[in-house]
């Protein structure tokens, strides 16, 4: 026996608490809530989208995402502004939990400021505070012409929005202005690669232009716009005979869903479609999933997995659509995904072309990566490396070359006196780098011991020889000075290059 259903004497409307706002977005990033604001502007039909940092007197004080879409009207822009209300989204829209614009921006900022003309209808702003978020105030009709028609773009805005972010949060403060131009380049940076990778297929398509500027406020005028090039997770030069992709096969709720399964090509791992801004092999491997094409998540196995670097080839995209979709559920944030039993349960079992299933398509691809390291023994003899190398060129040394008849040597990092970025120490059986460089050696905010492979390699190809014998003659040492004055030379032209992109004098 159930319970009967109770009557309803009345239904209301009961407002979001205003701390909502502390409650959504908080894992939102610089380049994630950028995104997320992308997204609305692709939903509204735009085809081109600037990401402007406001500059006043070297700070930047706000931004602005500039798109050319169909606009909003009265109705629309307090639909857009109202907390958790949700439109009825198409299957084709990159909106999903009726949050993105306020969750994104009141991540970053206190204040946003949203201005937008639609065909036919006059122009409207809204205004909405983090301290009150719930809380919407209708910006002044002369205010919202003046921002609309004073953008300097290169492009027409007959129809479009401007998100505007005010007294933002999460920007530099500092007053160093070397510190504020390095940040700027950073943001930059990191904006031209997230929007690259997650509009990839919008952006190559020709649908979609991005592009990031610096709009200084005193002069009213912006700095070169740089353009968002497409990174595709998937771009690398197809090889002869080489039978990836694959279709890979789901089935599930009495439908059969097909993506694709890769091998990326070892020999063109140094791309940086491979590499994903920076991201190491063992967290872009994985899989990747799309929605109307906007990618959701840039690799990792959802569980079904533990990522390892045996794995780093392995890539499979999946589309999805609505059915598949009842199965996932994506983060405010759409930084990855959750998937339910039934969906993992399906993509374990899934086909993998005619002859492998998801368990084979790993072992292929752990194969292929094992081949991929091995190396043939040439006749070249050098010192043995011991510290300063992770296993991996450990391997490759004692794969590639022979080892003289001497004690191992090491390279590793102390502070040194002088301005030489290397010293060498035969009586300690070491190559010692300068710690003051490190950042330019091996790449800023490196700590492993055994970071920087490419130049410690290079420096073994050289100074190898120098440790073959007990002492060093008269000529071994004028060759290793000479050496160290060209590569001080070097670092003093990296410096000055470094200098000169910030800004910076290079005396």
């Amino acid at each position: 026996m159930t319970a009967e259903a109770p009557r309803i004497a009345r239904v209301r409307d009961v407002p979001p608490d205003p701390s909502i706002a502390n409650a959504v977005g908080r894992h939102h990033t610089f380049e994630t809530a950028i995104a997320d604001l992308i997204d609305n502007s692709v939903d509204a039909g735009a085809a081109h989208v600037l990401v402007r940092l406001l500059e006043r007197d070297g700070v930047i004080v706000g931004l602005r995402v500039i798109d050319d879409g169909k606009g909003m009207g009265e109705a629309a822009i307090d639909a857009a502004m109202e907390f958790a209300r949700k439109r009825d989204y198409d299957s084709t829209d990159l909106g999903h939990f009726g949050l993105g614009l306020k969750a994104a921006s009141l991540s970053q900022a206190d204040e946003l400021r949203v201005y937008s003309r639609g065909y036919g209808v006059p122009p409207v702003g809204r205004l909405i505070r983090a301290s009150a978020p719930t809380s919407v105030g209708d910006i002044d009709d002369d205010d919202v012409v003046s921002v609309l028609d004073g953008l300097r773009i290169d492009f027409e805005l007959a129809s479009g929005t401007v998100v505007e972010w005010a007294e933002p949060r999460t920007f530099l403060s500092s007053a160093d202005e070397q510190d504020r131009i390095r940040w700027v380049e950073e943001r930059i940076g990191g904006l031209l690669s997230h929007l690259g990778i997650v509009f990839h297929r919008l952006i190559a398509r020709g649908t979609l232009t991005v592009s990031v500027d610096v709009f200084d406020l005193a002069v009213g005028e912006a700095g070169i716009p740089r353009r968002v090039e497409a990174v595709d997770p998937f771009g690398y030069d197809a090889l002869p005979n080489d039978p990836w992709p694959e279709p890979f096969q789901i089935e599930m709720d009495n439908s059969r869903f097909e993506g694709k399964a890769y091998i990326w090509p070892a020999a063109q791992s140094g791309r940086r479609e491979f590499r994903l801004g920076g991201k190491p092999g063992t967290l872009a491997q994985g899989l990747y999933f799309y929605r109307a094409d906007r990618l959701l998540q840039a690799g990792g196995w959802n569980t079904l997995v533990v990522p390892k670097p045996e794995l780093e080839y392995a890539r499979i995209s999946i589309e999805l659509d609505d059915v598949l979709a009842q199965h996932v559920t994506i983060n405010p944030e759409k930084a990855g995904l959750e998937l339910d039993s039934h969906l993992k349960h399906a993509i374990a079992a899934a086909r993998v072309g005619t002859d492998l299933d998801f368990a084979g398509y790993l072992d292929v691809a752990q194969g292929i990566r094992q081949e991929s390291r091995r190396y043939t023994k040439r006749p070249i003899t050098l010192v043995e490396p011991e510290r300063g190398f992770g296993g991996d060129m450990l391997d490759a040394f004692a794969e590639s070359v022979d080892f003289a008849d001497a004690e191992p040597i090491d390279i590793r990092w102390r502070v040194e006196r002088s301005e030489a970025p290397i010293s060498i120490d035969i009586e300690r059986r070491t190559v010692w780098l300068n710690e003051e460089y490190r950042d330019v050696i091996a790449g800023a905010g490196s700590m492993d011991a055994d970071d920087a492979p490419l130049v410690k390699t290079l420096i073994m190809i050289v100074f190898s020889k120098y440790f073959e014998g007990a002492y060093l003659g008269s000529r071994e040492k004028s060759e290793i000075a000479a050496w160290e004055q060209l590569l001080t030379a070097a670092l003093r032209e990296e410096l000055a290059q470094q200098a000169r992109k910030i800004g910076e004098p290079d005396d």
